[in-house]
């Protein structure tokens, strides 16, 4: 009963070896989240072969200032039968702001009884007040870094945070999961990103790592975390 709601597997030659060896242990559900026009075609393939792989489409910040039309993806992207809308947001480590926000604003609008998984980097003042302006109540905010006020705020939104898999090592998520209350929290791998273990590449699978450092850090049993968070998921995604 363990989930992935945020990775990119697309990226892997052997993902038929990195799904067995998510399901061996426990792996039920791997949100794949699109983050342009190829990744996104290839987030639907995954889908249709693995059983437990769902989509998410979106564009990535990057992508979107790569690209000319912008608005034909979106439009295909919403032409499409799809679990979520995943990665969108903004990045203010990339230029223009201005056409990255036009264009996380018209998804957020399209997204309508889809959650958002969002991207938030050195930019979550500005995406959480984005997200409240357009009144987006199913958010799910990926490798949060913003400021506990910002968590608070959030929370009080009833958003949740997925945790990636250095939380085992990384003092913020450390924290980040200390803050929050057990039913905002869901765990991803942003695989190859993140992972355990420094200098090695992430899987699916290790999200029962992740479970094992949140059950220690909330004080709860492995299983028991397991199935909080598990059920966090089946509201958070209305499935």
């Amino acid at each position: 009963m363990l989930v992935d709601v945020h990775c990119h597997i697309e990226k892997f030659k052997d993902v038929d070896a990195v799904i067995d060896r998510a399901k061996s242990k426990g792996v039920r559900v791997i949100l794949n989240n699109g983050l342009g026009v190829d990744s996104n075609r290839k987030t639907l393939a995954l889908a249709k072969k693995y059983d437990v792989v769902k989509a998410c489409l979106g564009l990535y910040p990057s992508e979107i200032l790569k690209m000319d039309d912008v608005q034909k993806e979106i439009d295909w992207i919403f032409s499409q039968d799809f679990f979520a809308v995943g990665e969108i947001g903004l990045d203010a480590t990339y230029p223009d702001m201005e056409k990255q926000e036009k264009w996380f604003r018209e998804i957020v609008k399209r997204s309508e009884g889809k959650t958002v998984l969002v991207h938030t980097r050195k930019a979550e003042e500005r995406v959480v007040s984005v997200l409240e302006e357009l009144g987006k109540e199913e958010v799910v905010l990926h490798c949060f870094c913003g400021s506990l006020k910002l968590v608070e705020r959030c929370v009080k939104n009833g958003w949740y945070f997925s945790i990636p898999s250095n939380v085992v090592f990384s003092e913020h998520f450390q924290e980040l999961v200390e803050r929050l209350p057990i039913g905002n929290i869901l765990t991803e791998t942003d695989s190859p990103y993140l992972g355990p273990v420094k200098g090695e590449r992430n899987e699916p699978m290790n999200v029962d790592v992740s479970i094992e450092k949140i059950a220690d850090l909330k004080g709860l049993d492995k299983e028991e975390c397991m199935k909080m968070i598990y059920m966090n998921y089946r509201r958070c995604f209305n499935c």
